[in-house]
């Protein structure tokens, strides 16, 4: 029974270390989710192929299910590595962050039909300073993000996961840092430029 037991516990360590954005994490986060979990059985009309959107409304959430670390190591094991703010919730902080970020990269998408972004976390790993200027890294950003028409709450767009993983070199941080390029700014850049080519390729990619 123990060398059973010890199997099933490297078993699960491996699964939960799996890469940015794992399919049994996202997956947790998603159900525990209580901004989308509920509402995707609800009916969707079909996907238009040019939608015309002004997003008017961001709702980001960080569940609670994803764990976060405060090691200082070279890629602390957790869903959420965010340590350029002051110690505190974490998850408010990447919410903050993400909010902020979402709504600066649509402030610009003038389209006739106001909708509302549906956002929820899964994968939020920046750098640690060890990691930020010795070898370099990636910032993982990863989230399901589901489209709303917000004067009647009608589903255009089924929750999908997007994100991105992003290399930065030790030399490159270096250099943002002399130019006053700190995580956040970089992370919010990546961001904005994600969430603007998302919402407006045209939709025939969502008919599948």
């Amino acid at each position: 029974m123990t060398m059973i037991r010890a199997a099933l516990v490297l078993t699960a360590a491996a699964l939960l270390s799996a890469c940015a954005g794992g399919d049994i994490v996202s997956r947790n986060a998603l159900e525990s989710s209580g901004l989308l979990s509920t509402k995707q059985v609800e009916g969707h009309a079909p996907v238009p192929l040019n939608p015309s959107y002004r997003v008017v409304d961001v709702k980001v959430e960080v569940p609670d299910v994803l764990t976060s670390s405060e090691q200082n190591g070279i890629k602390p094991r957790s869903d959420i590595l965010w340590q350029e703010d002051p110690a505190g919730d974490r998850h408010a902080q990447v919410r903050a962050l993400m909010t902020e970020a979402l709504e600066e990269g649509v402030s610009d998408i003038t389209g006739s039909r106001d909708v509302v972004l549906e956002v929820v976390m899964t994968r939020f790993h920046a750098l640690t300073k060890r990691t930020r200027y010795s070898i370099g890294g990636e910032h993982e950003v990863w989230m399901f993000v589901a489209v709303r028409d917000a004067r009647t709450g009608e589903l255009l767009e089924p929750a999908r996961r997007i994100g991105f993983d992003h290399r930065v070199s030790a030399e490159q941080a270096l250099e943002n840092e002399a130019q006053g390029l700190n995580q956040r700014l970089e992370i919010t850049a990546l961001v904005k430029d994600m969430i603007r080519q998302e919402l407006t390729r045209p939709r025939d990619f969502l008919q599948g």
